[in-house]
């Protein structure tokens, strides 16, 4: 009987033993839920003035939650101008640009995990743009819409360490090796710049100008960087708007930091469109929209693609998925309502269109 007793014992330990692996399983698929590979971050801007910036996950079935933020804080509103969300290792940065904020949150649970403001007579969170992982511990912020600058983020601490002077309007970054790239947009002024800076020394090295009012950036295969330049645009004849300077792309050889590619897009005395980019097809294409057009354009390539791979839809946003290759078009009908993110195959065949929040911008991809 007693080794009866101790053999019920220890199948009874054994279950118990299953069971809490099991849970400890589950907690930790709840953890990771937000970062899953092949999964995707949209970052929704909301209407301005109101508060009510948000952000959605799709996960890599193409199952979308909404308001992932308030879900997992409370019902406690994100902001006002939801602009970009950045992973850095466990954690994750959200830029809230009319809300003048740098929010740090776990990028598992997007549980809150620090505010940054800065209300001090250098306002360091101004304007807000976009935000890149330099080190796991260390992230670069653009800020300002006039005297620009990229805000250093101490990770660890989660506060910032220091500042460095670029451009005018800083908005997208990239990086390759040791080197961050800097578009200056010119904000609410001119300029036609990328600043390069020293991840090591937090200084910039070097100054390219590329062409006006640059915006975008992509890195791509080669480790070379596409800047997307929107050009000066005439607003005088609202709602045509024409060009005064042309739009292009252009390349920067980040072995000897200049141009060695450039690409018109819009020409001077034009009418302007919504421009944006992407890079996929693990970095051998860029993709780039004009008004209700993508193209896909080879690296390698000399010329641009006269025929697009996705006509009929403008879109707010492009992404590129680099788990599955497909392409992203992020559209905004309004801003009073949700948005669509509008999924395509690498060939341009529409997959399926998902309802996000309201002005949707950016997708950042979990690999």
């Amino acid at each position: 009987m007693k080794k009866v007793n101790q053999k019920i014992s220890m199948i009874l330990l054994l279950c118990l033993s299953i069971i809490a692996c099991n849970k400890e399983e589950e907690k930790n698929d709840t953890l990771g839920t937000f970062i899953e590979s092949g999964s995707a971050i949209i970052t929704n801007e909301g209407s301005f003035g109101s508060n009510n910036g948000s952000v959605s996950f799709i996960n890599r079935n193409g199952v979308v939650t909404n308001y992932i933020y308030e879900n997992a804080n409370s019902g406690m509103n994100l902001g006002d101008v939801v602009q970009s969300y950045t992973r850095v290792g466990n954690k994750g940065i959200i830029c809230v640009n009319n809300s003048h904020k740098i929010e740090i949150v776990d990028a598992r649970t997007f549980k809150h995990i620090a505010t940054i403001v800065d209300t001090s007579a250098t306002n360091h969170t101004s304007y807000v743009r976009y935000a890149l992982g330099v080190t796991n511990d260390k992230a670069y912020v653009t800020n300002g819409s006039s005297a620009g600058e990229v805000v250093v983020i101490n990770l660890t601490t989660n506060t910032i360490s220091t500042s460095i002077n670029v451009g005018k309007g800083p908005e997208q970054l990239e990086q390759a090796g040791n080197n961050v790239y800097v578009a200056n947009s010119g904000g609410w002024s001119i300029d036609s710049t990328v600043s390069i800076i020293n991840s090591t020394t937090d200084a910039v090295s070097s100054t390219i100008k590329v062409g006006d009012i640059p915006t975008k950036l992509v890195k791509d295969a080669q480790n070379n960087i596409w800047v997307l330049c929107a050009g000066q645009s005439d607003w005088s004849s609202w709602p045509n708007i024409t060009k005064l300077t042309p739009s292009k792309i252009v390349r920067i050889n980040s072995t000897t930091n200049t141009i060695d590619k450039s690409f018109t897009l819009i020409n001077s005395g034009s009418l302007s469109y919504e421009l944006n980019i992407a890079v996929g097809d693990n970095g051998r294409k860029i993709y780039y929209s004009i008004s209700d057009n993508v193209y896909a354009l080879d690296i390698t390539a000399s010329a641009l693609p006269t025929t697009p791979i996705i006509s009929g839809r403008s879109f707010y946003g492009l992404a590129a998925s680099p788990y599955n290759n497909q392409i992203w078009g992020l559209r905004a009908p309004n801003f009073s309502s949700g948005g669509y993110v509008f999924r395509y195959n690498a060939t341009g065949g529409l997959i399926d269109s998902i309802q996000v929040g309201i002005g949707p911008n950016n997708a950042a991809f979990n690999l």
